[in-house]
């Protein structure tokens, strides 16, 4: 399994993805901040729809607040990464390829699993702490204390905005995974992809209530967001669970069953 690891690390480790990693938590950190100051309410409830308050980004986590929030809409983008990185080791025949050497395929396709989720927990990390420096030096623009933000409790909630972060990322990247082991063509999984989790979530939500608990892209932005008044964390981690182990088991069944032809 380690050299499994090793070896997409390698494929992906590279100046380009240093460069590539860096330019988008950046574009990331100035955006959700911006967005997240602009739009946080003086008081209110914290929903999907109604952001931030004033409060909690004055308070100890306000430091890491609009990471926390802004992250939640990078959870699609992991997703349709996944299926077009998986689904091309398919249909390009580097899977097959890579078989020849390990025939263990449930074996190198969670290796490979693994090593891009090695560098997108990297890639997490860089975009938290981007995002305290740029909320830093945009708070003072929007009237928002930050005295709060240094504090051993501040760091505590840090870690926890990572760590429910990382745990949609890796929900969003067993579902693209799912998909692309499904379709093994990246067109065809990112259509059904897109059609999912884009509109046909979004728009039954907005008008069913009960969505946000049980679509699985609207339980992993609530997971990520660290609970919303639709969903609270604790069902969210739950559930987020239940669905990421029967997305892993098809996909694992289904690669491990099925002929790898191209």
């Amino acid at each position: 399994m380690s050299r499994l690891v090793r070896a997409e690390l390698i494929r992906l480790v590279r100046r380009r993805t240093f460069v590539v990693m860096a330019a988008g938590s950046l574009l990331l950190s100035v955006v959700a901040t911006v967005a997240v100051f602009s739009s946080a309410q003086t008081t209110g409830t914290v929903t999907r729809q109604g952001g931030t308050t004033l409060a909690i980004l004055e308070g100890h986590g306000g430091g890491t607040e609009a990471f926390a929030v802004g992250a939640s809409f990078t959870g699609f983008l992991v997703f349709v990464t996944f299926i077009a990185l998986i689904a091309t080791e398919f249909s390009g025949g580097t899977f097959r390829a890579l078989l020849l050497r390990d025939p263990r395929r449930a074996r190198v396709l969670v290796g490979k699993l693994i090593g891009i989720l090695i560098v997108a927990a990297a890639t997490v990390a860089l975009a938290e702490v981007l995002t305290f420096l740029v909320s830093l030096a945009l708070a003072p623009a929007y009237d928002i204390s930050t005295s709060g933000w240094f504090s051993i409790e501040s760091v505590g909630a840090a870690l926890s905005n990572y760590a429910t972060v990382l745990a949609g990322v890796v929900g969003w990247a067993i579902y693209g995974t799912m998909l692309a082991v499904i379709f093994r063509s990246a067109p065809v999984a990112l259509a059904v992809g897109f059609a999912w989790a884009g509109p046909f979530e979004n728009i039954v939500s907005r008008s069913w209530g009960a969505g946000y608990r049980l679509f699985p892209g609207q339980v992993l932005d609530s997971l990520i967001e660290g609970g919303t008044a639709e969903l609270g964390l604790a069902r969210a981690a739950v559930t987020a669970v239940l669905y990421a182990a029967i997305a892993g088991a098809v996909a694992l069944i289904l690669v491990s069953r099925r002929d790898v032809t191209a």
